[in-house]
């Protein structure tokens, strides 16, 4: 598992995502914007991250799955080379 859905686990005043990350990205992201980021119950121990959504500071995240190059990429690979 890379990514696990939090809708306000045990009460928390949020909705996010945990996210698996690399040795160190933690600290720093959590450093860098603490209204963005967060240390996850549980798996926070071992260096996931958790990014919050439903506020401001999580915009950037719903703005960034919206890709317009979505439907290119998809008419690129399908059948008969269309």
């Amino acid at each position: 598992m890379f990514a696990m859905f939090d809708n306000h686990h045990h009460g928390a005043t949020h909705v996010g995502v945990w996210l698996a990350m690399p040795l160190g990205a933690q600290e720093a992201l959590v450093y860098q914007d603490p209204k963005r980021f967060f240390v996850p119950p549980y798996v926070g121990p071992r260096g996931w991250v958790g990014v919050r959504l439903d506020n401001q500071a999580g915009r950037w995240w719903r703005r960034s799955s919206a890709s317009p190059t979505t439907p290119s990429r998809t008419k690129t690979l399908s059948p008969g080379g269309g």
